[in-house]
């Protein structure tokens, strides 16, 4: 016969060092303080910190019986049926079978806690733990700091001798701060095995004929000093008056063909980068569709009327969270040349980025 009561399904999710155990060791604390009984499983494949417990990454700790299935988590309910709060640690690991438990004591008037992973390490759905969340009178969803920048957390990031993990790679995989780190949209990445993708250049620069081309040069120089690549160079302009329709689209076929044959892109753009391709569509957005895989360097005269508008691209770059790689500035004939130097190296300190005179 059913319990009466009505239960309640709570769900703890986000992101690999969101603080989701230590989340549910507290809420169960609780009960117990509560003199509540309280059923704690964790799956036996996760031992990371210990084997009967469900542990924190700040090692805190609560007793768990360590489960390979559902199936023995019947047999513990068995012994347990006065059992009143039920918790679940990484209930991802547990399969689709886990939603019919939740469900099932949830209706015999339990108060049933999970915690787990709703994205992969590919940052797609980690069932069952959508399925779950849909279902729950409850839904938590914690965030973790961005181990690059520093910024709320998306996804868990994978990485296999301190590079990120391909695709393709064994969906479970039970890892520490060595083999996973939290990151945001902007710094997630996931490779695939066969899939060649070319790094990209944005050259940008304070005037129309500051060198932009010299620069690009030098970059493929001293590339192929190291290595045998292919590159490829695309001169990207803006247009206040006419736009082509379709240029976004046409566009982005365009870099997408060449990222796929190439080692490197080179991406030269002529006027200012807030110039529109298509519409309200600027050349700024267009470079922001492509941050994850690229750098950005600013090409400028060493000369004092240039310095001002150095620090304003500079920042704009910055705040676009695009990666800026570096300034260059090449030089001119100019009698106060040291001085000059100076007001560089100041610039550059108050940008936060390096240079090179060339």
């Amino acid at each position: 016969m059913e319990n009466p009561k009505i239960g309640t399904l709570e769900v703890i999710t986000g992101s690999m060092f969101s603080g989701k155990s230590e989340e549910l060791i507290r809420r169960l604390r609780r009960a117990k303080f509560a003199k509540q009984k309280v059923v704690t499983f964790k799956h036996s494949v996760d031992n990371r910190y210990g084997e009967n417990g469900v542990f924190s990454h700040r090692k805190e700790s609560i007793f768990a019986y360590p489960v390979k299935d559902v199936a023995e988590m019947e047999k513990i309910m068995d012994e347990n049926i006065d059992a009143e709060i039920i918790g679940i640690d990484e209930v991802q690991f547990f399969g689709d079978e886990i939603v019919d438990f939740c469900k099932k004591y949830v209706n015999f008037g339990k108060r049933v806690i999970v915690a787990g992973l709703d994205l992969s390490f590919r940052a797609e759905p980690y069932e069952p733990v959508p399925e779950l969340m849909a279902i729950a009178d409850e839904v938590d969803k914690l965030h973790a700091i961005c181990t690059v920048c520093g910024k709320p957390a998306y996804a868990s990031q994978r990485l296999l001798d301190g590079k990120p993990a391909y695709y393709e790679d064994p969906l479970m995989m039970v890892g520490t701060s060595e083999n996973y780190e939290a990151r945001c949209k902007r710094h997630f990445i996931i490779n695939h095995r066969n899939e060649k993708k070319a790094k990209i250049y944005f050259f940008v620069g304070t005037e129309i004929n500051v060198g932009k081309k010299f620069v690009e040069e030098m970059y493929i120089k001293n590339l192929a000093k190291h290595e045998n690549i292919k590159s490829e160079t695309i001169i990207l302009s803006g247009n206040i008056l006419n736009c082509e329709k379709n240029a976004i689209k046409n566009l982005r076929k365009k870099v997408e063909e060449k990222i796929s044959k190439n080692d490197f892109l080179f991406v030269r753009i002529t006027g200012g980068i807030l110039l529109p391709i298509e519409k309200n569509y600027t050349i700024l957005d267009f470079m922001c569709e492509l941050r994850k895989d690229s750098e950005v360097v600013i090409v400028s005269k060493n000369k004092k009327g240039a310095l001002n508008q150095i620090l304003v691209m500079a920042d704009l770059i910055k705040k676009s969270d695009l990666n800026l790689r570096e300034i260059v500035y090449k030089k001119t004939s100019n009698n106060n040349e040291i001085e000059e130097n100076q007001i560089i190296e100041k610039i550059s300190k108050l940008a936060g980025i390096g240079y090179r005179m060339i």
